[in-house]
């Protein structure tokens, strides 16, 4: 078992000239179990968030995707990041019930995102999942999934495919997902490069297609690609800084109409993480975002606790080679990926 609690506070610039604080916090438990060829996952999340809360231009967390709200006002409580059963724990398994896909390098949880907030692109990768995920894992550690079910925060039918490896000096989350009854199509190309001990270097991008009716209420696809670069300076370090730049190109503002909100097509972030204990993270963030031509800016920070948990994935192995061992201990902050679903290499 484990958890954890984090909160995220910030003050920004509103399109009027004004300034605004919100806040989210969010409190989280998991458990883990397995026997054999069998494993099971649970993690639930609470939050709470003043409302509304903030513009998507800085991301706050509990803006980009719906949640079921409790009978307490403000509190809300999330679908379960995981409440599924994995049956094969060794070359191949199947999951079966709500599951997090391990495409796009945002996470659920604030404890394993370089940021107190969140880019754009996590508006554009697949949501939990209610359904089932047969995976292969490949010799030298690639593994490659397919899911189908229905998306508890796009609310929709979905399928897709998903590839995910951790290598000595790079990784992936990267895969597609298709929405054909809401007319959504999404591309995530999601790399971290580990050039040296002192840097490492992740890429995020999407492109897809989007819906959108025109003038005479014929809908129509349009796309847009997106994307953000993250410089991780010193990240085996206890405090070190951060670096973002995120652009979105979006014709006709197809995504931000698909979203209900404008969303940023340029934005900026330098942020500093200090982690002195394993149990305990802070990390601060100066922001500025253009926003349908409004320059915003904001400052932002997270208080982040948690229990530590055993690895999500929990794939069975004899012995890891030495370059995965080392990929782990050059791996950021997010350390080893132990809250994302990887694999790693066997003899």
């Amino acid at each position: 078992m484990g958890g954890g609690t984090s909160v995220v506070a910030g003050v920004h610039g509103d399109p009027d000239g004004s300034r605004r604080l919100d806040a989210y916090a969010q409190a989280e438990a998991g458990f883990r179990i397995a026997s054999g060829s069998l494993y099971f996952r649970l993690d639930l999340d609470i939050q709470a968030t003043s409302a509304p809360l903030g513009l998507p231009a800085f991301g706050l967390p509990a803006f980009v995707y719906p949640e079921w709200s409790l009978l307490t006002p403000g509190i809300k409580l999330g679908p379960p990041e995981w409440a599924m059963l994995q049956i094969g724990r060794e070359d191949h398994h199947l999951r079966l019930g709500i599951l997090s896909h391990a495409i796009g390098m945002e996470d659920w949880d604030n404890w394993t995102n370089y940021f107190p907030t969140f880019s754009t692109m996590i508006s554009t990768v697949p949501g939990r999942m209610l359904g089932i995920e047969p995976g292969l894992v490949l010799d030298g550690g690639y593994e490659i999934n397919i899911f189908g079910g229905f998306d508890l925060d796009f609310y929709a039918p979905t399928f897709g495919a998903g590839l995910t490896t951790l290598q000595a000096l790079w990784s992936t989350w990267s895969g597609v997902a298709l929405y054909p009854t809401i007319d959504f199509y999404t591309a995530v190309l999601a790399l971290e490069l580990y050039p040296a001990d002192a840097l490492s270097v992740s890429v995020d991008g999407s492109v897809g297609l989007v819906g959108a009716a025109d003038e005479a209420g014929t809908v129509r696809l349009r796309p847009w690609v997106g994307g953000e670069i993250i410089a991780n300076i010193l990240p085996r370090e206890s405090i070190h800084p951060l670096l973002r730049l995120q652009g979105l190109h979006e014709p006709e503002g197809a995504l931000s109409a698909f979203l209900y909100a404008p969303q940023p097509d340029v934005s900026a972030s330098a942020g500093l993480t200090y982690a002195p204990l394993d149990e305990l993270k802070i990390s601060l963030e100066g922001k500025l975002s253009r926003v349908e031509g409004d320059v915003l800016p904001g400052l932002f920070a997270l208080v982040a606790l948690r229990r530590p948990e055993p690895p999500a994935y929990a794939v069975k192995q004899d012995a890891a080679p030495a370059e995965a061992a080392t990929a782990t201990a050059r791996g950021p902050l997010r350390g080893d990926r132990a809250e994302r679903p990887f694999t790693v290499a066997k003899h």
